[in-house]
Protein backbone atom coordinates (compact mmCIF):
# COMPACT_ATOMS: atom_id res chain seq x y z
CA UNK A 1 0.00 0.00 0.00
CA UNK A 2 3.11 2.41 0.50
CA UNK A 3 4.36 1.79 -2.52
CA UNK A 4 1.34 2.48 -4.27
CA UNK A 5 0.84 6.03 -2.48
CA UNK A 6 4.41 6.82 -3.16
CA UNK A 7 4.48 5.84 -6.47
CA UNK A 8 0.66 7.96 -7.26
CA UNK A 9 1.23 11.34 -5.15
CA UNK A 10 4.42 13.13 -5.93
CA UNK A 11 7.45 13.56 -3.13
CA UNK A 12 6.52 17.65 -2.95
CA UNK A 13 2.68 16.87 -2.59
CA UNK A 14 3.32 14.39 0.39
CA UNK A 15 6.07 16.57 2.32
CA UNK A 16 3.76 19.37 2.49
CA UNK A 17 1.03 17.09 3.63
CA UNK A 18 3.60 16.03 6.03
CA UNK A 19 4.64 19.30 7.03
CA UNK A 20 1.31 20.58 7.49
CA UNK A 21 -0.41 17.73 9.58
CA UNK A 22 3.37 17.88 11.67
CA UNK A 23 2.85 21.53 12.41
CA UNK A 24 -0.66 20.21 14.11
CA UNK A 25 1.06 18.30 16.59
CA UNK A 26 3.52 18.76 19.42
CA UNK A 27 6.84 17.23 18.86
CA UNK A 28 8.17 15.05 21.37
CA UNK A 29 11.56 17.09 21.65
CA UNK A 30 9.12 20.32 22.17
CA UNK A 31 7.00 18.47 25.05
CA UNK A 32 9.65 17.31 26.70
CA UNK A 33 11.14 20.76 26.77
CA UNK A 34 7.57 22.02 27.82
CA UNK A 35 7.02 19.86 30.29
CA UNK A 36 10.88 20.63 31.92
CA UNK A 37 10.01 24.34 32.14
CA UNK A 38 6.62 23.56 33.85
CA UNK A 39 8.33 21.53 36.01
CA UNK A 40 11.32 24.48 36.36
CA UNK A 41 7.87 27.09 37.32
CA UNK A 42 6.21 24.71 39.74
CA UNK A 43 9.57 24.49 41.83
CA UNK A 44 10.09 28.19 41.71
CA UNK A 45 6.72 28.90 42.92
CA UNK A 46 7.34 25.97 45.59
CA UNK A 47 10.06 27.61 46.90
CA UNK A 48 8.33 31.42 46.78
CA UNK A 49 5.08 29.78 49.07
CA UNK A 50 7.60 28.78 51.59
CA UNK A 51 9.35 31.69 51.82
CA UNK A 52 5.95 33.58 52.02
CA UNK A 53 5.37 31.11 54.98
CA UNK A 54 8.08 31.85 56.78
CA UNK A 55 7.24 35.63 56.30
CA UNK A 56 3.77 34.97 57.12
CA UNK A 57 4.97 32.95 60.19
CA UNK A 58 7.72 35.73 61.42
CA UNK A 59 4.45 38.12 61.43
CA UNK A 60 2.53 36.24 63.28
CA UNK A 61 5.29 36.05 65.87
CA UNK A 62 5.07 40.10 65.86
CA UNK A 63 1.68 40.21 66.58
CA UNK A 64 1.40 37.78 68.99
CA UNK A 65 4.92 38.92 70.99
CA UNK A 66 4.24 43.13 70.50
CA UNK A 67 7.80 45.26 71.16
CA UNK A 68 7.80 46.38 74.64
CA UNK A 69 7.06 50.30 74.69
CA UNK A 70 9.56 52.05 76.00
CA UNK A 71 9.77 54.23 79.28
CA UNK A 72 7.95 57.33 79.25
CA UNK A 73 9.70 60.60 78.94
CA UNK A 74 9.24 62.79 82.05
CA UNK A 75 10.17 66.05 79.39
CA UNK A 76 7.61 64.33 77.26
CA UNK A 77 4.78 64.43 79.59
CA UNK A 78 5.97 68.07 81.00
CA UNK A 79 5.85 69.19 77.25
CA UNK A 80 2.02 67.79 76.64
CA UNK A 81 1.13 69.30 79.85
CA UNK A 82 2.54 72.65 78.60
CA UNK A 83 0.89 72.58 75.74
CA UNK A 84 -2.08 72.15 77.15
CA UNK A 85 -2.02 75.07 79.16
CA UNK A 86 -0.94 77.28 76.21
CA UNK A 87 -3.75 75.48 74.09
CA UNK A 88 -6.57 76.94 76.76
CA UNK A 89 -5.29 79.94 77.46
CA UNK A 90 -5.29 80.71 74.13
CA UNK A 91 -9.08 79.61 73.92
CA UNK A 92 -9.71 82.00 76.57
CA UNK A 93 -7.76 84.78 74.78
CA UNK A 94 -9.23 84.20 71.54
CA UNK A 95 -12.98 84.22 73.26
CA UNK A 96 -12.43 87.30 75.30
CA UNK A 97 -10.83 89.00 71.90
CA UNK A 98 -14.46 87.77 70.43
CA UNK A 99 -16.47 89.19 72.97
CA UNK A 100 -14.79 92.47 73.34
CA UNK A 101 -15.47 92.89 69.35
CA UNK A 102 -19.19 91.93 69.71
CA UNK A 103 -19.34 94.84 72.20
CA UNK A 104 -17.28 97.16 69.92
CA UNK A 105 -19.95 96.25 67.15
CA UNK A 106 -22.58 96.48 69.32
CA UNK A 107 -21.65 100.12 70.80
CA UNK A 108 -21.41 100.96 66.81
CA UNK A 109 -24.70 99.61 65.77
CA UNK A 110 -25.71 101.44 68.94
CA UNK A 111 -24.19 105.10 68.08
CA UNK A 112 -25.47 104.33 64.31
CA UNK A 113 -29.36 104.48 65.30
CA UNK A 114 -28.53 107.63 67.89
CA UNK A 115 -27.33 109.41 65.52
CA UNK A 116 -29.91 108.57 62.74
CA UNK A 117 -32.24 109.54 65.99
CA UNK A 118 -30.88 112.89 65.94
CA UNK A 119 -31.19 113.78 62.28
CA UNK A 120 -34.48 112.71 62.09
CA UNK A 121 -34.83 115.08 65.40
CA UNK A 122 -33.36 117.60 63.61
CA UNK A 123 -35.12 117.18 60.23
CA UNK A 124 -38.08 117.49 61.93
CA UNK A 125 -37.06 120.36 63.89
CA UNK A 126 -36.61 122.54 60.67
Amino acid sequence: MRFVIRALIPARLRRAVRSRIDARYVTKTEHRKDVKDALWEVQLLRKEVVALRGEVDRMRQAIITPPKAPAPDPRGADAHRLATETADALDRLLQNEMLVWQAIDALRAELRTESRARETVAADAE
